[in-house]
């Protein structure tokens, strides 16, 4: 495997420690944004992880906020830290383009809800992530904007469709970077990026200002290098948004408080049909993760939660359907836009047949996954979290999928891990759990019920600070092989 474990570049740090360093004003923020710059001129030739940056802007923000120190005025954890949001997060004043070259004059008035929030905790945003083109697919793969690499080994995808953030956060560039997630995301990069990603409950984060995909489906989540940094994210992230009725009213508890509670007692669910679809060395590390959970005082129990066949066909429906309203203007301004997609990616064909599906087939499906969202609650209700892998490959090749168990791979099969609790609309998060025999990493999911963040978080972070996986970074490359 090629890694810095344990290594000490001040590039790996965490959100926690280089904004303890800014707090403590041992760096300054400008320094901490150049820093990155310096990153990404180095770096990001090989990755091709951004599509825009935006230097002049980011290093007059910096200076502002070291003012603000100077002052007497700090913001919180985000206060200096260097960020970058996904490609299809309106940033006011920044061309946001979803990943189509069609979309390069399209330069917001105002910040997307999220982005708000980032700015007013102190975050910095240095650009906005390269990503699948309007957030769709997970081949990492852009038409427009080039082929985005797993800095692991860059003859290989990050995974997608926020697969920018992937890339540069595993390769030091950024702490923390804002993807969203209506079929795997942001846990899908993380897992083959080796770091954390967490997709929140939907209607925990403001989709407001978010290129319109999927109403119900979508959520914006954190691409960390550690649980505690998706924790301190998601506290600015979370919360009702008074222009976004998506949001939820729920209250927003402190997520770093229960971090530390370990899981002495805790039961985590197996539905060991469910985790049937993977690689060897996948499979394999779930098992040994498994063995880690209940050696930390665990107790694994068996569940029957709703099949990803049952959940797959549900959520396809009615993602067609909210896809193509969504989507209306720009395939009638841009056709060709989706004829140049990236298999498994929409295409014309895709569009059209999403208008073309029954009202009444739409309801259906909202209606059935209501039934199946009440299973899973009963299916779940003696445990805190279920436990599965993230994603079935350990590397995800740029084109065709590799055969699995001896069977053709497909890209239903690419989102069996994930889709499903989309559609349920729970928090998930993945972290690292090991890596195959060739130095690909490999990622674990824990899940909880709608709304408690906070235990997902606590079993992540526990198996997080009980194993190294974390601890091992990428070298990369500084040619795309």
């Amino acid at each position: 495997m090629s890694s810095e474990a344990m290594s000490g570049d001040a590039s790996f740090q965490s959100v926690a420690e280089l904004g303890a360093h800014i707090h403590a004003r041992r760096i300054s923020c400008a320094d901490a944004a150049q820093q990155a710059f310096d990153r990404i001129h180095r770096l990001d030739p090989a990755l091709n992880s951004f599509i825009t940056l935006v230097r002049d802007a980011a290093l007059a923000q910096a200076k502002q906020l070291d003012e603000e120190i100077a002052h007497g005025k700090y913001r919180g954890p985000l206060h200096g830290i260097p960020i970058s949001v996904k490609d299809h997060i309106d940033t006011a004043g920044i061309r946001t383009t979803a990943g189509a070259k069609s979309r390069l004059g399209n330069v917001p008035t105002t910040d997307a809800g999220v982005v708000k929030r980032l700015k007013a905790a102190g975050a910095v945003i240095v650009g906005k992530a390269n990503m699948n083109k309007f957030a769709d697919g997970e081949s990492g793969d852009n038409p427009d904007f080039g082929k985005i690499r797993n800095p692991w080994n860059t003859a290989y995808s990050p995974g997608g469709s926020s697969s920018g953030s992937g890339a540069h956060v595993a390769a030091g560039i950024v702490p923390l970077s804002v993807g969203t997630d209506n079929g795997g995301s942001v846990r899908i990069p993380a897992a083959l990026c080796g770091i954390v990603g967490l997709k929140p409950t939907h209607g925990r984060a403001s989709l407001e200002g978010i290129f319109p995909r999927l109403y119900s489906l979508d959520h914006p989540g954190p691409l960390t290098r550690s649980v505690e940094d998706c924790a301190i994210a998601l506290q600015i992230l979370a919360g009702h948004d008074s222009s976004d009725r998506t949001t939820a009213r729920h209250a927003v508890p402190d997520y770093r408080t229960a971090l530390r509670l370990g899981l002495k007692g805790l039961s985590i669910g197996v539905d060991h049909a469910y985790v049937s679809v993977g690689q060897p060395d996948v499979l394999s590390a779930f098992n040994a993760a498994l063995d880690t959970l209940r050696s930390l005082g665990a107790r694994i129990v068996d569940v029957t939660i709703p099949t990803a066949d049952q959940l797959g066909a549900v959520g396809n429906t009615i993602a067609s359907c909210e896809y193509s309203v969504a989507a209306a203007q720009l395939f009638h301004d841009h056709p060709t836009d989706f004829d140049a997609a990236v298999p498994p990616a929409s295409s014309t064909a895709d569009i059209k047949a999403g208008a073309l599906i029954p009202a009444v087939d739409y309801i259906r499906a909202t209606q059935q996954r209501r039934v199946l969202q009440e299973a899973y609650a009963k299916a779940t209700r003696d445990v805190a979290v279920v436990v599965t892998p993230t994603y079935p490959l350990a590397g995800r090749p740029f084109g065709p999928y590799p055969r699995v168990q001896d069977k053709e791979f497909t890209a239903n099969d690419a989102t069996h891990y994930t889709f499903a609790f989309d559609v349920l609309g729970v928090p998930a998060i993945s972290v690292p759990c090991g890596f195959s025999h060739d130095g690909f990493p490999i990622g674990l999911q824990f899940v909880a019920r709608p709304f408690d963040e906070g235990t997902v978080l606590r079993a992540a972070y526990a198996y997080e600070q009980a194993t190294t996986w974390h601890t091992h970074h990428p070298t990369v490359t500084t040619t795309p092989a």
